[in-house]
């Protein structure tokens, strides 16, 4: 009967270590590469998805809502990013007064950004939507998202390209695409404004105050998740959108963060904002989820968005 207790015991102790390695390995894939909504591919689009990114899904190539010219940009990290340029000229709204590139968030698509195009384009602005490195169409050399860290060196390409050829360059990100251009920051002198949705603060507090996480987790497993990912994913946490904005104060940020958001708490934007020497505004909605400022009143976004780019003029 001892013998029996003992090696119950022995199996119990053996299994909990077991079982919350498998639960981290778990966490740290569900973190390296999240799918958000039906985007494995361009030839899906549930009524779910057309809800959030509009007719066909977003994609141009199914809805014929806008002319526009397929690209291939190359990347700092050694590929090209598949683009969509939606001209004001071929689209009716005169020659372009500028340009603004949109950057989807982690999981997803430039399919997501869709939604934005008309009004950017009535604003006398080129469009340019693209994929970052291991999302939609574009290749990568390591797989996973990097939360940033390699994201933002294809931003910085996008700026690269297109501050060959305009002006006046803006630039709208949502989640890890806004952290991805914050983070780029200090190397976009030429950024004449940045429209922040729902950035993290950094990686760190991304996962430890994520308001879907159990409570009851201690802080060490937490870490141990956090240090598991970086390393699985092969990315640094430095730079980062909190310490980039120190190292910046030229460029007007807009950010945007709903109240409600169960992935990035909105008080990650408000700190950012408040360790920010430079020009910005923050704008905290009382509704909305990760990544869906724009759906709950989108004639209220575009005012505010509006507003904000009339400052800049």
């Amino acid at each position: 009967m001892k013998r029996i207790l003992f090696w119950s015991i022995l199996t119990i102790l053996l299994l909990i270590p077991l079982f919350m390695s498998f639960g981290i390995w778990s966490a740290s894939n569900q973190l390296l590469f999240p799918v958000w909504r039906d985007n494995q591919n361009f030839s899906t689009c549930s009524p779910e998805t057309q809800k959030h990114w509009g007719v066909s899904c977003g994609n141009l190539r199914n809805s014929s809502k806008f002319r526009f010219e397929e690209l291939k940009i190359p990347s700092i990290n050694g590929f090209d990013l598949p683009t969509w340029k939606i001209g004001t000229l071929e689209n009716g709204n005169g020659k372009a007064r500028g340009t603004i590139f949109l950057v989807h968030g982690g999981g997803s698509d430039r399919r997501e950004m869709t939604k934005h195009i008309g009004f950017f384009l009535k604003r006398g602005l080129d469009v340019y939507s693209f994929d970052f490195g291991c999302h939609g169409e574009a290749r990568c050399l390591i797989p996973g998202l990097s939360y940033g860290y390699r994201e933002s060196k294809d931003v910085l390409s996008m700026y690269h390209y297109l501050s060959e050829r305009y002006d006046r360059i803006y630039a709208l990100g949502s989640s890890v695409g806004a952290s991805s251009i914050l983070i780029s920051l200090p190397e976009m002198p030429k950024l004449s404004g940045v429209i922040a949705e729902n950035p993290m603060y950094n990686f760190e507090r991304l996962i430890l105050e994520s308001p879907a996480a159990p409570k009851d987790i201690p802080a060490w497993l937490s870490y141990l998740l956090i240090r598991l990912t970086i390393l699985r994913g092969k990315f640094e946490t430095i730079p980062s959108p909190a310490s980039s904005l120190s190292n910046t104060k030229l460029v007007p940020i807009l950010f945007i963060h709903g109240k409600e958001d169960q992935v990035v708490p909105f008080r990650q934007s408000q700190d950012l904002a408040n360790i920010y020497n430079g020009p910005s505004e923050v704008w905290l909605l009382e509704k909305g989820e990760h990544g869906a400022a724009r759906d709950k009143d989108p004639s209220e976004y575009e005012r505010r968005v509006a507003g904000f780019l009339d400052k800049l003029k």
